[in-house]
């Protein structure tokens, strides 16, 4: 059994947020929740108490990106062993590749992980991405610039896009 770690906040206007933690990084983030015990309950494999330091610094800075505040997610280490192996690449350049406040079709990702027809898979990607926020799924739409899916609901996708944008917007 491999060591784990785990960490909850609350935000206030978001509700409650996860995070679950291996010896090789975060393998999973869980979305805000309105109850605490739901996400206790998403996060039952990582009750053991290693990588504790990582999965509290990973749940401080959802807080504060949750909070319309800078907060470097980018640097934060993510246990790819938890990602099925056909999505690690899709997810790794999206995490690379685009940027706060930017959008990417499912189809532009698809092209950009030179999979030009595997849209479909970029999707499934999106949908079963185990660290959303460190891999910012919400940042991918449909072609017609409609939201598209998003496991925290549509609502949701469109405050994290409008966050995002204000955070990177020139300060007057």
């Amino acid at each position: 059994m491999r060591a784990m770690g785990i960490a909850i906040r609350k935000v206030e206007g978001w509700g409650w947020i996860g995070v679950g933690t291996t010896e090789k990084g975060v393998a999973k983030v869980v979305l805000p929740q309105r109850k605490k015990q739901t996400v206790k309950e998403a996060l039952t494999q990582f009750e053991a108490k290693a990588n504790q330091q990582l999965a509290e610094q990973c749940a401080d800075l959802l807080l504060l990106y949750l909070k319309g505040e800078t907060a470097n997610l980018e640097n934060i280490p993510v246990d790819w062993e938890s990602v099925p192996r056909k999505h690690r690449k899709i997810l790794q350049t999206l995490r690379q590749r685009i940027g706060r406040g930017q959008t990417v079709t499912y189809g532009e990702l698809a092209r950009i992980c030179d999979m030009p027809k595997s849209a479909r898979l970029v999707g499934q990607a999106m949908a079963k991405n185990p660290v959303p926020f460190l891999v910012p799924c919400h940042r991918v739409i449909r072609s017609d610039s409609s939201l598209g899916g998003f496991s925290g609901g549509a609502e949701m996708k469109k405050q994290l896009l409008e966050l995002e944008r204000a955070l990177v917007k020139p300060k007057d």
